[in-house]
């Protein structure tokens, strides 16, 4: 008996089985799609959505070198954020604040204190990542940056859903936890080289709301860069002094417009 005919006979014998108990054998599946809407839930705003506290110990490392810091940050979306240092001894030696409008920056050492227009590329001569302040607060809560327009595929990839969205030569893809809808990865090419990579780990739920515990953002263009962001503490506070979020120029000091 050749080949072919042990095959037909075979595929006979289950054909037949399964007439005789009154089943018609499974036939496997591919990839589920995900439910309609997770963009819309993973991109609103948390229950507990308020002025976020925080302590965390935040490593950038570049070209220059690898610098760490004890951090306490406030954190308000859409765009809204403040940074202070906190040495272990004494006084803070960097200020930042941005909002909607403008982002500030003090440096006591130098004596300096810079302001401009909260754009990406700004927050990227201080931060050397490709992001927008918009865009930082929204992954500094674990939560997308802007969501671009274009082309959506949806489907599983392991035990996560996935998400491309194609404009273009440039790609976004996101990776969602289907227990909760939590964002787990994101990641952002534009022909072919990536502008950044971010991972959400450790997750701590505050006041009904789920946050990362630890973050790491990758870029390679305009060059490479790493910064590690790992929360000590977090808590949410009433949203009432927006006041927070715009550094005062200090006294003695004439700003540096860096548009």
């Amino acid at each position: 008996m050749n080949k072919t005919n042990c095959v037909l006979i075979c595929f006979l014998l289950l054909i037949i089985s399964g007439c005789i108990s009154g089943k018609v054998p499974e036939i496997a599946k591919g990839p589920i799609a995900p439910p309609c809407g997770i963009l819309a839930k993973i991109a609103m705003p948390s229950p507990g959505d308020g002025i976020i506290r925080a302590t965390a110990d935040i490593t950038l490392s570049t070209y220059e070198g690898r610098y760490s810091r004890k951090t306490a940050l406030l954190l308000k979306r859409p765009a809204s954020m403040r940074i202070e240092t906190v040495p272990v001894f004494g006084p803070a030696d960097f200020f930042f604040s941005a909002n909607e409008k403008y982002l500030k920056v003090f440096l006591p050492g130098e004596a300096k204190f810079y302001v401009g227009k909260a754009t990406k590329e700004n927050f990227f001569l201080f931060f050397k990542v490709p992001l927008s302040p918009g865009d930082m607060v929204s992954m500094l809560v674990g939560l997308p940056p802007q969501i671009m327009e274009g082309n959506i595929s949806e489907y599983m990839e392991g035990k996560k859903y996935r998400f491309d969205i194609r404009s273009g030569q440039r790609k976004q893809s996101l990776w969602v936890s289907p227990e909760d809808y939590r964002l787990t990865k994101i990641e952002e090419i534009d022909d072919g080289r990536l502008i950044y990579r971010a991972t959400f780990a450790d997750s701590i739920t505050v006041g009904g709301a789920s946050y990362p515990g630890k973050i790491d953002i990758e870029t390679e263009n305009p060059e490479k860069v790493s910064l590690h962001i790992l929360y000590r503490n977090l808590d949410v506070l009433p949203d009432e002094n927006t006041e927070l979020f715009d550094l005062q120029t200090p006294c003695g000091l004439s700003p540096v417009f860096v548009d």
